[in-house]
């Protein structure tokens, strides 16, 4: 019986694409409504508030999406972070699922929020 805990990447095993769960669900959830019309919000009402990046990634159907290489290096600042199975957790619940959770207090906040600042960050700068 493997009694593995703790699971750690090396750097070049690092995911290079985010995953899109919509593209395994049966069916895709019911879009946003919009709040003054009550109807499904779509790209031209997002625009005023994100970037066209981060709009195709949201409305995308594809199951992976590229991380830009430069949001990559500023993760490997402090990325892979390790992945640990509870075990006792799973026994203590009587199920034969595998529950996993992260360790993120390495990265510069001691939290998961860098994880999704960084590419917010990286996608509202101005291009030149």
């Amino acid at each position: 019986m493997d009694h593995q805990v703790k699971y750690v990447l090396q750097e070049s095993e690092m995911p290079r694409h985010w995953y899109n769960v919509i593209a395994d669900l049966p069916s895709p959830p019911p879009p946003p409504l919009h709040p003054g019309t009550g109807q499904p919000v779509g790209p031209d009402d997002l625009a005023p508030l994100f970037p066209a990046a981060l709009i195709a990634q949201e409305v995308s159907p594809e199951r992976h999406i590229e991380i830009p290489g430069e949001v990559i290096d500023v993760y490997r600042l402090w990325r892979p972070t390790p992945l640990f199975r509870a075990r006792r957790l799973e026994q203590d619940l009587g199920t034969p699922a595998r529950i996993y959770y992260k360790y993120e207090g390495g990265s510069p906040a001691g939290s998961h929020k860098p994880n999704t600042a960084v590419p917010q960050a990286y996608y509202n700068a101005p291009r030149a």
